[in-house]
């Protein structure tokens, strides 16, 4: 299918008919991070829609700017997914998904498709997701060992490149009419991401519910058996804030 800055691959997995999950990667993974949980998922009747967002694994990034794919460009691919699941059948016309499931930088890119770009889920369960781009891009500067001068002058490069400021990014503000129910999981030794864009995000979402757990840093989120356990339950159930009881250790 075709994507925001070119081709853009995606899989579906399960039977037509079946309740539709999107899966969303975070930044440098691909859609194979989560295997384990598309067969999970498959297994329990859902039908399973999953893609390399833009400059990741099979989806090359190619516009003026090269590779470069920041957050909206990453947004509008995941968007562009839930417009191919209608035009497949995946989905029923202006139709939602049963949930989507995304981490770290995906998850971003997620809550910006759907506060901005109409992706529409019964519930959102998002891991570890950063919340203003300043995070990953100071960590580039800081490798570089920018000064204050240096560091302002690329994000106004980045602003240019990206059409529009930093801070119109920041989710919090977004979260608020996000009309859905979210599940957010952050683990306490991520150090990847801090804890705090977790804690901002849930405090900016009224119908989110907050989980810290521990000892899963950034990527294991995604592999660990029980947080997997965790988001099968929030998918199932028919009331998601029953989905929370997995885990004793609320925010």
């Amino acid at each position: 299918m075709e994507g925001p800055v070119g081709p853009l691959a995606a899989w579906s997995y399960g039977r037509t008919g079946d309740p539709a999950v999107l899966l969303v990667h975070g930044w440098e993974d691909d859609h194979l991070s989560w295997a384990p949980l598309v067969d999970r998922l498959v297994a329990d009747g859902y039908r399973v829609l999953s893609l390399d967002l833009p400059g990741h694994g099979r989806s090359p990034a190619r516009s003026r700017h090269g590779r470069a794919t920041p957050i909206p460009v990453l947004a509008a691919g995941v968007a562009a997914v839930a417009r191919e699941a209608v035009a497949i059948g995946a989905l029923p016309q202006g139709g939602k998904f049963q949930a989507v499931i995304a981490h770290s930088l995906g998850g971003t890119a997620t809550l910006i498709a759907a506060t901005e770009m109409g992706l529409a889920a019964e519930r959102f369960a998002i891991l570890a997701a950063p919340n203003h781009p300043r995070l990953f891009a100071g960590a580039m500067m800081q490798m570089l060992k920018l000064d204050r001068a240096q560091v302002e002058q690329a994000y106004a490069a980045i602003e240019t490149i990206v059409g529009r400021s930093m801070d119109s990014l920041y989710l919090p503000p977004k979260l608020r009419d996000l009309d859905a129910a979210g599940l957010i999981l952050h683990s306490r030794d991520d150090r990847t991401v801090p804890l705090k864009h977790s804690q901002e995000n849930a405090a900016g979402w009224p119908r989110a519910e907050f989980r810290i757990l521990d000892g899963l840093g950034h990527r294991r989120l995604i592999s660990d058996p029980d947080v997997q356990a965790m988001l099968l339950h929030f998918v199932k159930s028919e009331a998601p804030a029953d989905a929370y009881g997995l885990r004793p250790d609320a925010a």
